[in-house]
């Protein structure tokens, strides 16, 4: 009798556990990209997660008409279900100037961030889900695609959820930079994101970032006019993409932003 009793309650307990396993599995990937916005969530305790882009901006802003390719990448590892550390990199860079013949290449800066979600949000009291993110961007690219010293930012993301699946995600920040010259200064950074949720697979967005509020001559207002949509493979797989154009005469003119995404 014993036996059967115990036999029950491991029964019992492994169901449980195995129930716990599914709920938590059954929540899909939520990404930073391919929107600009950054999500408001981590991706939870021992969770490992990349965002791998291919990005191509065109810049019409000169006589002559640059092209520029790189491969962007983000990983994160979940040290705490309210915390993730993160390392981003603008990966290979080329740049093509066809007026001027030249082709140009090498890589560009990594970054060492950690991100804290600070509050859940809760719809029915218009709460946000909040986070704060502190990066230091570092001098390691090659040559012409770096930066010297360390430029620190920080950044909080705010998102409120809206009724019909919509929800409204603002990222405010601010940043130490470095110029072409070496001088440095103190530049502003705003994204604001309107998401809608089509299917349960399908998301798609629309969004005005700055990414970078600067002095003339510190390399000015550089902002686009964004739209983008995620598709979600499986639950722990997304393909992305965003496209933007100039919000301004100092912007460069163009781009698109191919994502893929993957958790484990």
């Amino acid at each position: 009798m014993r036996t059967i009793k115990k036999l029950i309650k491991v029964t019992l307990l492994f169901s449980l556990l195995l129930t716990e396993h599914v709920v938590s599995a059954a929540e899909p990937i939520d990404t930073d990209g391919p929107d600009f916005v950054e999500s408001s969530e981590v991706i939870g305790k021992d969770r490992f997660q990349y965002e791998a882009d291919f990005l191509s901006q065109r810049d019409n802003r000169a006589s002559n008409t640059i092209k520029t390719t790189s491969t962007p990448l983000l990983i994160k590892y979940g040290i705490s279900d309210n915390t993730e550390v993160r390392l981003e990199t603008e990966g290979y860079i080329l740049n093509d100037n066809s007026n001027a013949n030249s082709v140009t290449s090498g890589a560009g800066d990594t970054a060492l961030g950690l991100k804290w979600h600070t509050q859940d949000g809760d719809e029915a009291k218009g709460k946000p889900s909040i986070s704060w993110l502190l990066h230091f961007d570092t001098s390691t690219g090659t040559n012409g695609f770096s930066k010297p010293g360390i430029q620190p930012s920080i950044r909080t993301v705010m998102t409120w959820e809206l009724p019909e699946n919509f929800a409204l995600g603002i990222m405010p920040g601010i940043k130490y930079d470095t110029a072409e010259d070496g001088h440095r200064f103190t530049s502003g950074i705003f994204g604001a994101v309107l998401n809608k949720h089509v299917t349960e697979n399908i998301r798609a967005f629309v969004e005005f970032t700055v990414q970078q509020l600067a002095q003339p001559q510190d390399g000015g207002t550089i902002a686009y006019w964004d739209i983008g949509a995620a598709y979600l493979l499986t639950l722990d797989t997304q393909l992305g993409f965003r496209g933007g154009l100039a919000a301004n005469t100092n912007t460069p003119s163009n781009y698109i932003l191919l994502e893929i995404a993957q958790r484990f």
